[in-house]
């Protein structure tokens, strides 16, 4: 997990793979000066023997690297000291499970890089069971399964149960699992439908309802189960009684919004609920007031408003993902509120009586939060007091200062309770993602992963630069480890989301983790990498993240990216014609946008999966006039409205299964580079998703990429 309000999605991988094998057993890597492509004309053959010998030194650098275990979709259990967690090495995931932060043990054995991807995983209490999903894609559960190994006939997303034994069971197809608080029973999701069933059993269709089940909470009685549907136009929370004597589905009543996040009281008979709108395009930020707290009392079937923010700040509903209500035992409802301009945790009576009482500090930003075992600490990870370091926190409910859990050199974005132990999941500048466990205060790590033998990392320098109209912006420097007094060429890195912060080590979500390795090679190549944290990014608080005219209504971040440029330009250690930028999703979006406007400064690029068009359909509640309005803003943000005027090269790298960026948007660029005679490179993946599957693929992205740059910037320079 990575600081972020929201999906990693943007809107809604030409490389020839091999099905099944490892990340370390692919075929040598086939140089693109040997086969062009696009308008790109081939490298300079003269040099083909170093080009070679230099090629498989990366080759062996980033599949070392990207072999090394990355940890992902940890969980706990809630009455013992066991956590559970993916573990990606050598490209094949497999689910690993530690006691007390002992030396792990590995639940399953999956052996090929095929894209097959593990998640949702949920322990029983006591710990001894653990279900998980196989397969699908996480960020959109209920689409047709993805099939990046192109195997002959795609699998399906299957839910799996594995008992103490050992034993794995196929519950069939689905997603989320959840136990229920004794762990008697599991229930998991199918589209509309709700499946239940003891635990060990085979589940079976508790209910069908249209639309799509989002969330699933058990009631703390082992009786009812709270249903999150989502019907596209609004959403609502349908109740479940396990009894079997239901004959009809039970829904708290709603309204023309979307009920969200349902929790039970501790007795079992009440619901705490969020209903939320979303403000109709070009809604005024400071009017409305788009969400609020509800409590829906089972017996009496009465529901009552217990508290709507003011208008202004934190008027409109976001929260940390994962993020969640809590009911504690003496009436107190936690929820997440963004009202000083900070995500915070904050508390207020379940009866409405009181104002909210905010438990974690102004200025710093929450991503992950939990009660402690005994119900007297809210455990959290925060940016407090350095907004480019994340650590955990144990703050008393009952008052008094709040607690560092973890390291100053390590950074912390999630966090769960084990127990009366507490896991977070923890990275640093060498170190992928990994958990961690605290015993009282303990520290125990199951997974200490390191650099491959041979391979050194430079320390990223947190920089600070303006923009232009004097923005405040964040940066991490990447410098070669060589003799600085002379001038290298340049990268500037967007990430995507945009709601994203990179930070000065690996990062726990992988997409950003292989970014950031490979920022680290491209430093140790001799390139000087900047990454920006640019505005409508994460980790800055609302304003920074919610800047006005981003994106579609204006681009207006793409200032900071012409900013961390004029950065680049006046250092001593850089060359100032040899600028290039890379990015992914949003990031290829600025990317694009740094072509098409600013070839004078930027003299290539690496575009993946970028969105280059970004008009869209009418917007409900504007007049056409409006809209029209709407619509040119919409093109004049785009790359290619400024096609004619873009020169330098790029390389384009897409999926054609992307879920999040419609593939067309690079195929549209494509042929409007190839009529201005532009030129590019590009590779396409077959069935890849938008965050590749496969590291195969990731290995091969990275490659094509850094022959690219080294033909357009480095070779360029000599």
């Amino acid at each position: 997990m990575v600081p972020s309000f929201f999906a990693h999605g943007l809107l809604r991988r030409a490389g020839i793979g091999i099905l099944g094998g490892t990340l370390l057993a692919v075929p040598a890597f086939a140089a693109p000066q040997a086969a062009t492509q696009g308008n790109m004309p081939p490298g300079n053959t003269t040099q083909a023997d170093t080009a070679q010998a230099g090629d498989a030194a990366l080759e062996k650098r980033l599949s070392a690297l990207l072999a090394m275990p990355f940890a992902s979709e940890m969980t706990a259990a809630s009455q013992a000291p066991r956590i559970a967690w993916v573990e990606r090495r050598e490209g094949a995931r497999n689910i690993m499970l530690s006691d007390r932060g002992q030396a792990p043990r590995r639940m399953t054995d999956y052996t090929r890089d095929d894209g097959t991807d593990l998640w949702g995983l949920a322990l029983t209490p006591d710990g001894r069971t653990l279900a998980y999903v196989e397969g699908g894609d996480p960020e959109f559960p209920n689409d047709a399964p993805p099939n990046a190994g192109r195997a002959v006939f795609a699998g399906k997303q299957t839910v799996h149960l594995i008992l103490p034994s050992g034993r794995n069971l196929p519950m069939g197809e689905g997603h989320s699992p959840v136990f229920s608080p004794d762990g008697s029973h599991l229930a998991f999701s199918h589209g509309g439908t709700l499946m239940v069933g003891r635990t060990g059993t085979t589940p079976v269709a508790a209910f069908t309802t249209p639309g799509v089940i989002t969330g699933l909470r058990w009631s703390p009685d082992n009786r009812r189960i709270a249903v999150e549907v989502d019907r596209g136009s609004h959403g609502v929370i349908a109740l479940w009684d396990i009894d079997g004597r239901a004959t009809d589905i039970s829904f708290i009543p709603s309204g023309l919004a979307s009920d969200v996040l349902p929790v039970f009281s501790p007795d079992g008979q009440s619901v705490a609920f969020v209903r939320k709108q979303e403000p109709v395009f070009n809604t005024d930020p400071d009017k409305g007031r788009f969400w609020s707290i509800h409590v829906h009392d089972i017996r009496t079937g009465t529901e009552r408003v217990i508290w709507t923010p003011p208008q202004g700040k934190g008027s409109r509903f976001a929260a940390p993902e994962g993020g969640m209500l809590y009911w504690t035992a003496d009436n107190q409802l936690l929820y997440p509120w963004e009202g000083s301009g900070w995500m915070r945790v904050c508390a207020m009576p379940a009866t409405g009586e009181g104002a909210p009482k905010c438990l974690t500090p102004d200025g710093a930003e929450v991503s992950s939060y939990h009660l402690s075992s005994d119900g007297k600490n809210l455990l959290y990870t925060a940016n407090a007091g350095n907004a480019d370091l994340w650590r955990a926190w144990s703050q008393p409910l009952a008052g008094g200062a709040a607690t560092p859990l973890t390291q100053e050199d390590e950074e912390v974005t999630e966090l769960f309770t084990a127990g009366s132990d507490v896991a977070v999941m923890a990275t640093n500048v060498t170190q992928t993602a990994h958990p961690v466990m605290f015993d009282h205060g303990t520290r125990q790590v199951p997974v200490t992963p390191a650099l491959p033998p041979g391979i050194s990392f430079v320390t990223p320098q947190n920089v600070r630069f303006h923009s232009a109209d004097g923005l405040d912006l964040h940066g991490q420097l990447f410098v070669p480890p060589d003799d600085t007094s002379r001038r290298h060429p340049a990268l500037v890195f967007v990430h995507g989301g945009p709601r994203r912060q990179m930070l000065p080590a690996f990062n726990a979500m992988g997409y950003y983790s292989n970014a950031y390795l490979m920022n680290q090679t491209l430093a140790a190549e001799g390139y000087v990498v900047l990454a920006v944290n640019y505005r409508s990014g994460s980790g800055y608080g609302e304003a920074f993240r919610n800047a006005p005219d981003t994106g579609e209504a204006g681009a207006s971040e793409y200032r900071d990216v012409q900013a961390a440029a004029t950065y680049l330009q006046h250092r001593d250690d850089v060359t100032p014609e040899r600028i290039g930028i890379w990015g992914g999703s949003w990031g290829g979006y600025l990317t694009g946008l740094a072509l098409a406007r600013n070839s004078d400064i930027f003299a290539a690029g690496a575009d993946f999966h970028g969105v280059h068009d970004m008009t869209g359909p009418d917007h409900p509640g504007l007049s056409p006039q409006q809209n029209r309005e709407v619509h040119e803003t919409e093109w004049r943000s785009s790359p290619i409205a400024d096609i004619q005027h873009w020169r330098a090269p790029v390389l384009l790298v897409h999926g054609d299964d992307d879920h999040n960026v419609e593939f067309e948007q690079s195929t549209l660029l494509a042929r409007m580079l190839t009529a201005q005679g532009i030129p590019y490179e590009d590779h396409v993946f077959p069935g890849e998703r938008h965050a590749f599957l496969r590291t195969y693929d990731w290995l091969h992205a990275y490659l094509w990429m850094d022959h690219f740059f080294g033909r357009t910037l480095k070779q360029a320079q000599k």
